[in-house]
């Protein structure tokens, strides 16, 4: 059975695009509004059954080149044409999902105001469960993604939700929120603790080891207390920050450089004191 025409899309005599008039004007009304910025729609399932049909399309020229052993300008222009087509659909498929959620009551305004400035689109076939605006909505920025290391994971998991999720990602994702998901964006809070505590650590592994070489100082106990400490600072970077090799190697390098002063340093005061003439 074939579906009437939407209210909004039907031909009007005179207008060469087939659009009712109302519907330009209700364009026009709703452009002119002040927005901070226009109405983004995801539309993921349109989205998905767009590259899957480019997908059909490539496979469907790749069969027929196998099967034939040849090819043609026609066939390859052809395949030249969805190729294109099927780049830019991933890209935008990327661009699209790569952009902040919309909070969950700023969605709905949008498609409030939507379903008022287009009442035809939004309910094109009457007496049906036919929604087109009804899709998951983003604003222009793009999602901020913080990089995830061991201790933020903990305090994620032993601090309540609410003070490791920002109040913005909590409205955006309450269903996720509420099955105790971790943030794209840890809080400020969490964040904070989470620098305090990796920050105090850190003063602690050149402080513990420092002291443990001045008192009753020897060559000998300064240069274990060294090996163990830069053992046991490279296995806490490597299991608990996800950091590069690179990285890894210059910090372990670093903190090592900093433990060998300690250890001349020690050396030199245990060789002073044992020159000294009782």
């Amino acid at each position: 059975m074939t579906m009437p025409p939407p209210a909004d899309i039907v031909n009007v005599e005179g207008n060469a695009n087939g659009l009712a008039v109302d519907y330009w004007q209700s364009l026009v009304q709703y452009a002119e509004e002040e927005r901070e910025e226009p109405p983004v729609g995801q539309f993921g399932r349109l989205q998905i059954m767009n590259l899957t049909h480019l997908l059909n399309e490539i496979a469907r020229i790749k069969g027929a080149v196998e099967h034939n052993r040849t090819t043609s300008a026609d066939q390859m222009e052809c395949l030249r044409k969805r190729l294109r087509q099927y780049a830019d659909a991933i890209r935008d498929f990327k661009f699209i999902t790569d952009l902040e959620d919309l909070p969950y009551i700023y969605g709905l305004d949008r498609r409030i105001s939507l379903h008022g400035a287009f009442p035809g689109l939004a309910s094109p076939y009457p007496n049906t469960e036919n929604h087109p605006y009804d899709t998951a909505y983003r604003t222009l920025r793009k999602k901020i993604v913080q990089p995830k290391d061991g201790v933020r994971e903990l305090l994620r998991k032993v601090l309540p939700s609410r003070l490791s999720w920002t109040e913005a990602e909590r409205r955006a994702r309450r269903s996720d929120y509420s099955a105790g998901m971790t943030p794209e964006v840890y809080s400020k809070f969490l964040d904070a603790l989470a620098r305090f505590i990796i920050g105090t650590t850190g003063g602690c592994a050149l402080i513990i080891p420092m002291v443990v070489m001045v008192l009753d100082a020897s060559l000998t106990k300064s240069l274990v207390t060294a090996s163990v400490a830069l053992v046991l600072f490279a296995l806490v970077l490597g299991l608990v920050f996800e950091t590069s090799n690179k990285d890894t190697i210059t910090a372990t390098a670093t903190y090592a450089a900093v433990l060998v002063v300690f250890v001349g340093t020690s050396g030199s005061a245990t060789n002073n004191v044992q020159s000294i003439p009782q």
